[in-house]
This record gives structure tokens, sequence and C-alpha cells, in this order.
């Protein structure tokens, strides 16, 4: 796809991979709608995008409410006239889920897997209505290898993973092509969360850490490579950008 005079929404963002990802579509000449629950920021990266002569626009969205990701989809077409392109990255961490006081891990279910489920139903309902379109789901290296200290967020990013790849026949059925996205650790406040140590710890796990820039440009080829529909991408410090190995009937 030409990325030119299309328009997308990116969830999440306000900030790391999704705001880089965003200010990327914008300099392709993409107008974006910023969907996020952080309305001082995603205002930040619309005011970035527009002074730099891009179009833009936000839409506070808790991507765990079907209503709300209507509400977004509605009004990237309101703003724009047309919706195209989607980026379902919003995401969170997940914590061990043997842990006495663990409490996320139904969250992290819902936000990491089934709004990535709910936002791709509708968005492929939106776009074969209009003759086709991209969606690029957000997964994680976790989502292909094991996370002894993370099985639920692991579980969740393999489902996406699994999902996506479970939709490959969209691409000639609808003209709606959907492709995952697999980074590992990236530089962004979710990782950082937990300090400059951990931060260390993570680097020499894998051998670095990836910009948000990275995997930004890894959903730009997602995009606008129309031989992919249902791939898998990696995106890691040591080996760059790569495709997981296809499932064949």
């Amino acid at each position: 796809m030409q990325i030119t005079g299309k328009a997308a929404v990116v969830s999440g963002g306000a900030s790391g991979i999704g705001k880089a990802t965003a200010l990327e579509l914008a300099k392709r000449g993409a107008r974006v709608l910023i969907a996020d629950m952080d309305e001082a920021q995603g205002a930040s990266v619309v005011d970035a995008i527009t002074a730099d002569g891009g179009e833009a626009a936000f839409q506070r969205c808790d991507v765990t409410k079907s209503a709300d990701l209507s509400a977004a989809f509605e009004a990237c077409k309101s703003a724009f006239g047309r919706f195209d392109i989607a980026f379902n990255n919003a995401g969170i961490a997940g914590e061990d889920i043997f842990e006495e006081n663990a409490s996320n891990w139904e969250r992290v279910l819902d936000i990491d897997l089934r709004a990535v489920m709910d936002a791709t139903r509708l968005e492929v309902r939106l776009m074969r209505e209009s003759g086709g379109g991209v969606i690029v789901n957000t997964a994680s290296m976790g989502g292909l290898v094991p996370m002894p200290g993370s099985p639920t967020y692991a579980a969740a990013k393999a489902g996406v993973v699994h999902f996506t790849r479970s939709l490959a026949n969209l691409g000639t059925q609808w003209n709606v092509r959907v492709n995952a996205i697999c980074p590992t650790f990236t530089d962004t406040p979710l990782v950082r969360r937990n300090g400059d140590e951990r931060l260390d710890e993570l680097k020499a796990m894998v051998g670095g850490i990836l910009q948000p820039e990275d995997v930004a440009a890894g959903v730009v080829e997602l995009i606008e490579d129309d031989s992919r529909a249902g791939a898998i991408m990696r995106v890691t410090v040591r080996g760059g950008r790569d495709y997981a190995r296809e499932l064949r009937a």
C-alpha cells in the first residue's frame, strides 16, 4: 500500500512505539488519528505532526471498550474522509502470575489480546466495506519464545501471533491484509518503568535494546509490502528485521 494520502489510526499512539510510528506515517504523507488514554501526551504528538506540516487528530480511547474503538475509527473517517490503516499497538506489561499479590494478569489479557482481536474485528468490517486496508498488530518476541517471568504476557502475545496468522486469507478475500510485528525489548516508558538497573539487565539478555523508530520502520514495511498477509515480522538488535517461519497448509 502506498501510504501517502491514506488515513491511519494508531492505538497507544501517545508514546513509545505508537508515537514513533505515528510520526513516521505522517512523514510519509498519511493523516493520523492518535487513539490513547493520555490526552496530554496524545495532543503533543498531534502538535508535533501538525508543526511538521502533517495532519493529525486525537481521540481518547480505552481499547478494552468496543464503543471507544468504534468511536476512534469513526473519528478518523470524520476527520480525514477515509480509514485505510490501523496499528493496534496499545499494550501493558505483565507480571509473574504466581506472585501472592498478582493482580493485573486478567487486564494483560484484556488489553494485549482481547482488545487487539476486538479492534481487528471492527477494522476488518469497516475496511472491507471501503475496498480494503492494512492492519498491523503489535505482538512481541515474547509471543514466539518463552517468558518464564511473565507467562501471561507471553500467552497474550502468542495469541496475537496466531490470531494474525489465521487471518492471512483476508488479503485475498476482502483485500484486508493483517500482519503482526514482534519486537524484542524496546526503549519505551513501559520498559523503563523499573529503572536503569532492570534496563541494563534486559540489554544484556538480548544484546541491546531497540529504539521505537526501529519498530516503526518494520510497521511501515508491513504496510507497504502488498505481498505480506498474515506475516509475523521479528525485530531484534542482533538480527534486525526478518520474518518468523510461515505456516503452510
